[in-house]
């Protein structure tokens, strides 16, 4: 039998290299996509602030400021289509000099951005506990707010519905070029393409290497964030953002599009390190102070970090010159996710593919929550399936039927974390420290895997190695 050679090969499952897939897939290519972890969306595009900018802060004419501004305007067709939340909630740059605001005022005209300066009379009326520094803002209407996640999950998704492939837990270990295709040989599996995209963000250089393709320096920052319990409630109904640094877009308050808030991030340069820090969180409390008065971080639930890649100044998205048929995406910092339509778009440029969507697509059911619902179909979903009348997660009112949903869609998990993303499921005041158990049992019974083989999150993470009454009988 021929061995099927597929269009392209995506080597990377983030938002960026979902985004692609699903566009690939929608104008009628065969595409497969490989990734090293147990799910999609468990690097950047998990950790991150979850905020679609509005495009003032990228400079002009670079590809960070097309596709940002370009990425915004496509959300809200795109999040109707995956039948996933997205929130309108407009942006606040505050700060007390006003050349620095006008300096972004001036930017965001030339990219194409809506945009109002505000003084301190508006400012106080849209945030009334903002700090007595504050004097002068720029207000950007167009930022929104989304499940950055769930956003990758529900792209991969609609691509497997439409005839897209997807194979995790697989480890590159050789690139083979002939004239007319590539050999893609992983620890498991054989594949052959005739276009390979390396979007794999932290690991780009590992990528490249194997591929023989460009290597760049690439620099590795760490931000850290607070985020707080939903019962907590700031005065504040949009992004706050300080003046921005060379080092970033700094410490930001936001309300989620699930009803948290959010605090952070720090911007340390290193290595892929995830780890949270005394100081770099005492950092975040110090800088947020100076923003909103009065913020109690007592009511913090959790903290996070997550890890950014940097290459230069701007985005690199371009055709390989060493080996034809290989396109490179490194460098994809903020504001990837506000990007990642666009870039998928642009990738099809690079690739010159027509964007011409096929037609017969089929759409995806919604991710809707069952607390999420009117009582009259929450009364009829009861009767149809008993699972809906049990709560796995009391924090969230996360029904069983809602989990054994998620583990029934197109993209197959067998995590504890893959759960959590797709239904909150562990993600409210306890942390899973009550519906974690339960959570396992759903897995176990809709995937047939024992106790032993469940995964907290990706390989080498399994919730346990083995039956204490067996150990103690050994």
């Amino acid at each position: 039998m021929k061995n099927k050679v597929y269009d392209c090969l995506i080597i990377g499952a983030g938002v960026v290299g979902a985004s692609i897939f699903n566009k690939l897939v929608r104008i009628g290519k065969s595409v497969v996509m490989i990734d090293k972890a147990s799910d999609v969306a468990t690097g950047a595009s998990k950790a991150n602030s979850g905020l679609i900018h509005a495009g003032f802060d990228p400079l002009p004419k670079t590809l960070k400021a097309k596709l940002n501004v370009r990425g915004n305007k496509l959300y809200p067709d795109l999040c109707e289509r995956l039948k996933i939340k997205l929130k309108t909630c407009g942006a606040l740059v505050v700060g007390d000099d006003k050349n620095k605001i006008q300096e972004l005022y001036d930017r965001g005209k030339a990219n194409g951005v809506k945009v109002e300066i505000w003084d301190r009379e508006k400012i106080v009326k849209k945030v009334p506990d903002i700090n007595e520094n504050i004097s002068v803002a720029l207000f950007a209407p167009d930022a929104k707010l989304i499940s950055p996640y769930l956003l990758t999950i529900s792209l991969v998704d609609e691509g497997i519905l439409n005839g897209g492939k997807i194979v995790l837990e697989e480890d590159l270990v050789s690139v083979k070029k002939d004239k007319e295709f590539f050999e893609i040989n992983t620890k498991k599996h054989k594949y052959f393409a005739k276009n390979i995209i390396n979007s794999a963000g932290c690991g780009y250089n590992d990528v490249a290497k194997i591929l023989g393709s460009e290597e760049y320096l690439i620099q590795y920052r760490r931000g850290e964030y607070f985020v707080f319990d939903k019962d907590y409630k700031l005065n504040v109904d949009c992004t706050i953002f300080p003046l921005p640094t060379k080092l970033g877009k700094g410490v930001l308050i936001t309300p989620t599009i699930d009803g948290n808030y959010l605090i952070g991030p720090t911007s340390e340069n290193g290595e892929e390190n995830i780890e949270t820090t005394l100081s770099g969180l005492d950092s975040i409390k110090e800088k947020a102070s100076l923003l909103i008065k009065g913020i109690d971080f007592g009511k913090s639930i959790r903290q996070f970090a997550g890890v950014r890649t940097i290459v230069g100044d701007d985005f690199v998205l371009e055709k390989s010159k060493k080996i034809k048929g290989v396109i490179n995406i490194a460098g994809i910092c903020s504001p990837g996710l506000s990007s990642a339509p666009a870039i998928a778009e642009y990738v099809l440029k690079l690739l010159n593919f027509k964007n011409i969507e096929k037609s017969g697509l089929k759409t995806l059911t919604s991710y809707k929550l069952f607390k999420e619902l009117d009582i009259n179909t929450q009364n009829k979903l009861c009767k149809k399936d008993e699972n809906y009348k049990k709560i796995i997660c009391k924090c969230e009112n996360i029904t069983k039927g809602d989990v054994m949903k998620a583990l029934n869609r197109p993209l197959k998990i067998h995590s504890v974390d893959g759960v959590k993303r797709r239904t909150n499921a562990g993600m409210g005041r306890c942390q899973g420290g009550f519906c974690f158990t339960k959570v396992i049992s759903c897995i176990m019974e809709a995937t047939g895997l024992s106790y032993e083989e469940v995964l907290k999150e990706n390989r080498g993470s399994n919730v346990a190695i083995s039956d204490i009454r067996e150990v103690n009988n050994d």
